[in-house]
């Protein structure tokens, strides 16, 4: 066969799963075959019948582990196998079909015995209570089954009186049982390296423990009585302290050699008929080592897992957002993590100063816990004396846990001044989207103004044109006319600026005279301030420097400010309704002041006096402020308030830089 069909057959092979487990079932049985054979030969010693009924059936053992751990497919193998050991081993002439089928109910049993604990997780028969316990009842039972099958087969073939079969059924099951409970042994083949390994670094300890076993195991010797049977008892001794070290797994090892040292000294004596106490005594070794083992692990795996689960919660402790406290049930401080350190500023972990000194209600005074678990709001003592506003939330631990209280505490201010600064946002948001509303109504409005008051000021030249030889026999009427075209042409002229100001435009900056643009001002609301009964008084310094700005923004903002002067002063008594205008100027900025009167802001009423749509005015918008300063500031200028320092009412000052700003020039 030429190496390219052997490599195709090969790649064969390995693409087919159900050859190769069939062909590995195959491995295992022969093996176990000839493992079988070996260890019934070796152990096989004073039976109590010519056939058989051993002390000491190893070889179930090894049935019942490639049962488990293979599965019961490989029954025909344990079959075969306890045929060939009754025929080449036992020496058992009974006839073919006799024997086969004794041979077949045997195998039968520890099938269905390995059928029913593979159910469950094997792995856990040298680490786990229960999975012991339950290997141990199966093995009781199975081998209950599988002795009575044997005992009658003994019967039937008349190798024993019927009158025998309850106690040669006995010593047979005993015999099974002592050999079964090897199979975890077996079954934790896979961990036997690492068991070496760790043996090997424990090698003082291992070798102390062999010496026990050694001081022990002669007193099997010269046994001819079962009185004698008592000084095993001290086997004990060593097993158990195998056990607690070594689990379930050392403790059945230290077993098996016990045994093998039982089979090798009874070889070639006769031992009295009474041997099913030393039976006895070796399947409560055996239980003893197993379950204890067990337990032993058990505990070192519940240990391993609340180890871990502490070094979560430690590690979840110190990287918690929030402060966690417990206490004892009378409040006592028992611990605190890095947080809580932090908030209440208690000393360090590295601190020699405890902090089981302290209390509970002493860092949360006040605080009541009512009922198993709750939250409440309390005022915290940190270590200095300082309080903070507290968050607080408990839970009364119970038993299994020390008795006491759990409580995560968090510091309110942080929390506070996030929701104080989202409301001022929401806040903030809310007046924008109203100041832009405003701005696109009074874009809208200035556009569809614009053509009325356009058309407005040409029907005023019209009739100024018309007029001429009525205006020269009243002159009032000419002047009259004149002013109403001007007023209608700076009413063009401001609706121009508001729209191009709510458009984004900058304005169009030019020298501009204070003095005349504020005399300008005045001039148009004298009608107003004349009915008003009010006083106006202006301190314009001469040398006042003039100042590059938007004159016709400039002029709205005036006449706005002198508006609400004249508003202020209504509820004042004639002859002290005064508004003084006083200008000022440094050597960057220039400062006209409006000052009346009246009885000012009200201090609650500071903090918004600028905001969009904030008034007094039970006819007001609460947008001329707003706008005005946006007007200034526009012009790389402010507005501002203070109460006034000549006559006490509201003073507002228009501060505007003697250059002009780059965005105005522009």
């Amino acid at each position: 066969m030429t190496e390219r069909a052997l490599t195709t057959r090969w790649s064969a092979f390995a693409a087919n799963p159900a050859l190769r487990s069939t062909l590995a079932d195959a491995a295992f049985g022969l093996a176990y075959l000839l493992a079988f054979l070996v260890v019934d030969y070796l152990t096989f010693a004073q039976p109590v019948v010519r056939y058989g009924v051993t002390p000491l059936n190893l070889q179930t053992g090894l049935t019942l582990a490639l049962l488990i751990h293979r599965g019961p497919r490989l029954a025909p193998f344990a079959a075969v196998a306890t045929f060939a050991s009754e025929r080449l081993v036992r020496g058992n002439p009974s006839e073919f079909a006799d024997l086969l089928l004794l041979a077949t109910w045997l195998a039968c049993c520890y099938a269905l015995l390995a059928f029913v604990l593979r159910r469950f997780p094997h792995d856990r028969y040298l680490s786990s209570m229960r999975a012991a316990v339950r290997l141990i009842a199966g093995i009781i039972v199975g081998g209950f089954a599988t002795a009575l099958g044997y005992a009658t087969y003994l019967v039937e073939c008349s190798v024993i009186d019927a009158g025998t079969i309850s106690a040669t059924a006995e010593r047979y099951w005993i015999g099974d049982i002592n050999g079964m409970l090897l199979t975890p042994l077996l079954l934790a083949a896979p961990q036997w390296r690492e068991a070496w390994a760790r043996a090997r670094e424990r090698v003082g300890e291992v070798a102390a423990q062999l010496r026990a076993l050694a001081l022990t195991l002669p007193l099997f010797a010269g046994i001819t009585g079962i009185e004698q049977v008592r000084f095993l008892y001290p086997l004990f001794v060593p097993i158990i302290w195998v056990a607690v070290r070594w689990g379930a797994a050392g403790s059945l090892l230290a077993i098996f050699m016990i045994q093998l040292s039982l089979v090798a000294q009874v070889q070639d004596s006769q031992l009295p008929m009474r041997f099913i106490d030393l039976q006895f005594l070796m399947l409560t070794l055996g239980i003893t080592g197993l379950m204890l083992g067990a337990a032993v692990a058990e505990r070192a795996g519940a240990l391993v897992e609340l180890a871990t689960r502490e070094s979560e919660l430690r590690a979840l402790l110190a990287v918690a957002p929030d402060a966690v406290l417990t206490a004892d049930a009378d409040g006592q401080l028992r611990s605190a993590n890095n947080v809580a350190r932090d908030l209440f500023r208690l000393p360090q972990r590295e601190d020699p100063r405890d902090v089981t000194s302290r209390r509970l209600d002493a860092l949360l005074p006040g605080i009541v816990l009512r009922g198993s678990e709750g939250r409440a709001t309390f005022a915290g003592r940190r270590d200095d004396g300082s309080t903070f506003p507290a968050e607080v939330a408990w839970v009364r631990l119970e038993a299994p846990a020390p008795v006491g209280t759990l409580a995560i505490v968090r510091a309110a201010t942080v929390r506070r001044l996030a929701e104080t600064q989202a409301r001022e946002r929401e806040e903030l948001v809310a007046r924008a989207m109203r100041f832009a509303g405003a701005g696109e109504l009074a874009s809208a409005l200035a556009h569809e103004l614009n053509q009325p008051i356009t058309a407005l000021v040409s029907y005023l030249r019209a009739s100024q044109i018309l007029s001429g030889p009525a205006a020269a026999a009243e002159p009032r009427l000419g002047d009259t006319l004149s002013k109403a075209s001007r007023e209608a042409n700076r009413a063009a002229e401001v609706l121009i600026r508001l729209r191009d100001f709510y458009q984004g435009g900058s304005g169009k900056a030019a020298p501009v005279s204070l003095p005349a643009l504020l005399g300008g001002v005045v001039e148009s609301i004298d009608e107003r301030l004349r009915q008003a009964g009010i006083d106006v008084v202006t301190r314009i310094p001469t040398d006042l420097p003039m100042v590059s700005t938007d004159a016709t923004r400039l002029e709205l903002v005036l006449n706005n400010l002198l508006s609400n002067a004249i508003d202020a002063l209504v509820d004042c008594p004639p002859g002290q309704r005064r508004v003084e205008i006083f200008g000022e100027f440094t050597a960057d900025a220039v400062s006209l002041t409006v000052e009346d009167a009246g009885q000012g802001i009200p201090p609650e009423g500071l903090p918004l006096l600028f905001e969009a749509f904030n008034t007094t005015k039970p006819d007001g918008m609460g947008l001329g402020l707003t706008s005005s300063r946006s007007l200034v500031r526009a012009q790389g200028g402010d507005l501002s308030y203070r109460r006034g320092p000549r006559l006490g009412g509201a003073a507002f000052t228009v501060t505007l830089p003697r250059q002009p700003p780059r965005a105005a020039s522009a």
